[in-house]
Formats: structure tokens, sequence, C-alpha cells
């Protein structure tokens, strides 16, 4: 891609999770192109990059659209997830390095800080969380050292936040007990058992859906 159609991708991208632009909500090519600067080519680029990536979808005859999505499919995405990471925890348990280790300790020593930062709404929290909680799960497939699992999980990690508020996502308290989780995570990883390193993390993404589909919760044991 141009260096202009990356921008528009990197800006539309980050509208959508941000919650600046709704799901449902049409995306026009020319509006685009003049807030951000950039050609409409760059613009028809972006929007075949964001609909791979799952985040619009483009009708032929109607236009682009950020995805809506129902509560049965955000569901089915924790559960994906739950499988794919699972499985990448398994391998960092054996092929992770210490750098791996700091590189996770460091994003959720990030986390930690945020939770501590008491002038910090929760409108911030959450968002902020969910790009240092991507970052965190990036980092893990990394260190699965496997480019197929990465491939595979890229297009399930990011969710836009409204989307997720929308179907009850946690707020401070579960904020505070997926961290912890994280945490939990890294010493499995140090003590490179594939097993545990499975579960944790298999039960850590089932736990942290919105709270309706927790109930629901199939025992991260099925899913191996």
């Amino acid at each position: 891609m141009t260096r202009a159609s990356t921008l528009a991708y990197d800006t539309v991208r980050q509208w959508i999770l941000d919650g600046d632009v709704r799901p449902g909500q049409r995306l026009i090519e020319e509006d685009v192109a003049q807030r951000i600067g950039v050609s409409r080519t760059s613009v028809r680029d972006c929007f075949r990059r964001l609909a791979a990536d799952g985040l619009v979808r483009t009708e032929s005859s109607r236009g682009t659209f950020v995805l809506e999505l129902g509560s049965a499919e955000v569901d089915e995405i924790f559960q994906l997830r739950a499988m794919l990471e699972g499985h990448a925890a398994s391998l960092a348990a054996v092929h992770s390095q210490p750098s791996d280790w700091d590189e996770m300790s460091r994003i959720a020593g990030e986390i930690d800080h945020l939770l501590d930062d008491a002038g910090l709404p929760e409108t911030g929290l959450l968002s902020r969380f969910q790009t240092l909680n991507t970052e965190f799960h990036q980092a893990l497939l990394r260190a699965s050292r496997s480019s197929r699992l990465q491939s595979l999980a890229k297009g399930l990690l990011d969710l836009p936040l409204v989307t997720l508020k929308q179907h009850g996502w946690p707020g401070e308290v579960r904020v505070r007990r997926s961290n912890q989780q994280h945490w939990e995570l890294i010493d499995a990883l140090k003590a490179r058992d594939p097993f545990l390193c499975r579960l944790r993390h298999q039960a850590h993404i089932l736990s942290a859906r919105p709270r309706a589909m927790v109930a629901q919760t199939v025992p991260a044991t099925a899913l191996m």
C-alpha cells in the first residue's frame, strides 16, 4: 500500500476501534478522503484492507459500512480466540524467551498503572486498556513463534470498544481481574508448562467476554 493508503487505513481503523464511527454507520468515500487529506483511491484501498480485517463490509449498490456484530457473532469471536490463542500459549511455553516475558510484563505493568490513576474516567480506562490488552495478546502470539497462528488470529483481536460496551463489556473491576490473569499467564510461561498455559489463557479469554455471555461459558478443557 502507498503511504497515503496506510495513513487512511490507520486513521479509519482507529475511528472504528474508538467508536468515532459507530457500528452500522456508512463510510462515504469522498467525505473520508477530505477529512484525512488523501485521494479517494487511497480510501478505496483502505476500505478493502478494513474489510479483510472484518471491520467493515462493502455492498456494491449501497457503499461501505462499519461492521455491526450481534451477540452470537461476538461470542463466536471469543470462542475462536480461546482455541487459537490457547494453542499459541502452549507453544509459547516452549518457545518464548525472557525478552518475551519482559515485554508482556511491561504491558501488564502499564495496565496496573492505568488502574492506579484515580483521575482517569472509565471511558478513558476502557479505551486505553483495550489498546494495551491487544498489545499483550499480540506479544503472546509472537512468543509462540508461529507465523500461521499470528495470521489466523489477527482479524479476531480488534473489536470496536463501542461494540463491546453495547454487549455489556466489563468495567474497572473486571479489568483488574483480567490483568491479574495476564500476570498469572506470564508465571505459567516462565514455568514452561504448556498445559497450564493453554488452560489459563483459554479461561482468561472466555471470562473476558461481555458479561451477558459469561454465564454460558464453555469450559476451557472442552476447547482442547
